[in-house]
């Protein structure tokens, strides 16, 4: 009752929409009965939002598309006085893309009735702190890519040029003694350079690690959430502070499914009629998020007998292993939805390995 009574004074009040551009922006200004009051360019510079201070009052609820600008755009209104803002998620705003009639103007005016009526999908911004931890983590995601090819490169090199064969047996392409054998490597031409400055850029990613992990470690302290995410066995503070900073606040979604939807994990469906189809895995969504979560599901199912037989079941009955990894991924986002909401932790936890991942974290 409180959102509905909250819902009808918002349709009382004066709206703005804006279509944000790289240098300048369109604000479209609406009355309470959805007539136009006003409609203006506006620069994105100082001068630029004091003209759209001058003819937009304090009190105006303001809505925009979430884009790569949005952040800066919804501080620097936030800074001048506007508090009423929504950011509209890109991807249920595909009816603009779709409207006959296209132009930054249309689309201004769109989002503002949208808003009016409180149809407007929003969309999560996360807070400068959330930001920081966040750009931690996916720095760290495109450092172990980086470091992945570049070993990738070194490898076909020397097979190339006939040399793996030669390098120490080992598990681990890139161990002590493997790195010192190719170290050791000489061609007497300029082989020597190429090999030298491909091992000397691996060596130079992998020395952009140890502070970044430091940092990411550190926040994961004092993060419940975190803690809860390590007691599965599989899950280390770094995927569980990933999975934990897309999440977010897990009251957010009203249910697992809404949280499956988010990560991109549930069919695409397609209706008409009476007949609904359903498709492949809708993959929306952060990609680094989804990723976080396969890689969780590829070592639990390895360590946790019950998740393993859960993806095995899924395999025989599908006859398909991607489609019975898409399904654990499924199950797990099951399990962590409840593990957050309710605090607890996971119930097939070991209490011992827990307690060691925890106390990991007071390594420096």
């Amino acid at each position: 009752m409180k959102r509905r009574k909250k819902n009808i004074g918002n349709m009382n009040s004066f709206v703005v929409g804006i279509d944000i551009g790289e240098e300048k922006s369109i604000a479209t200004y609406l009355s309470p009965d959805g007539d136009v009051k006003d409609s203006f360019e506006f620069g994105m510079n100082s001068e630029g939002y004091q003209n759209f201070v001058s003819r937009i009052p304090k009190e105006t609820r303001i809505a925009f598309e979430a884009s790569g600008l949005a952040y800066v755009v919804n501080n620097t209104l936030r800074e001048l006085g506007y508090e009423d803002i929504t950011v509209a998620h890109p991807k249920e705003l595909a009816w603009i893309i779709k409207s006959k009639k296209k132009n930054d103007k249309v689309d201004s005016l769109k989002l503002a009735k949208l808003h009016l009526v409180n149809m407007l999908p929003e969309s999560h911004l996360l807070n400068e702190d959330e930001r920081i931890f966040r750009d931690l983590l996916i720095q760290r995601v495109k450092l172990g890519q980086d470091i992945a090819r570049m070993k990738a490169s070194i490898i076909g090199y020397l097979k190339r040029e006939g040399l793996y064969n030669t390098l120490p047996e080992s598990n681990d392409n890139f161990s002590e003694k493997r790195r010192k054998a190719m170290e050791g490597i000489t061609f007497n031409n300029d082989r020597d350079v190429v090999l030298k400055t491909m091992l000397n850029r691996l060596q130079f990613l992998e020395d952009q690690i140890p502070p970044i992990e430091r940092s990411i470690r550190s926040r994961a302290r004092d993060s419940e959430d975190v803690r809860l995410l390590m007691t599965i066995p599989g899950i280390d503070y770094y995927l569980a502070s990933l999975l934990s900073s897309y999440i977010g606040n897990v009251r957010r979604f009203p249910s697992e499914s809404k949280l499956a939807s988010f990560f991109g994990i549930v069919p695409s469906n397609r209706d008409s009629s009476s007949i609904t189809r359903r498709g492949r895995m809708s993959k929306e969504g952060a990609r680094t998020a989804r990723w976080a979560l396969s890689i969780a599901v590829d070592t639990i199912k390895m360590r946790n007998r019950a998740i393993g037989e859960y993806y095995d079941r899924q395999k025989e009955r599908t006859g398909s292993g991607s489609l019975a990894h898409v399904l654990t991924m499924r199950k797990l986002i099951r399990m962590m939805y409840h593990m957050l909401t309710e605090r607890k932790a996971w119930k097939y936890q070991d209490p011992g390995l827990t307690e060691r991942k925890l106390n990991s974290l007071d390594d420096d």
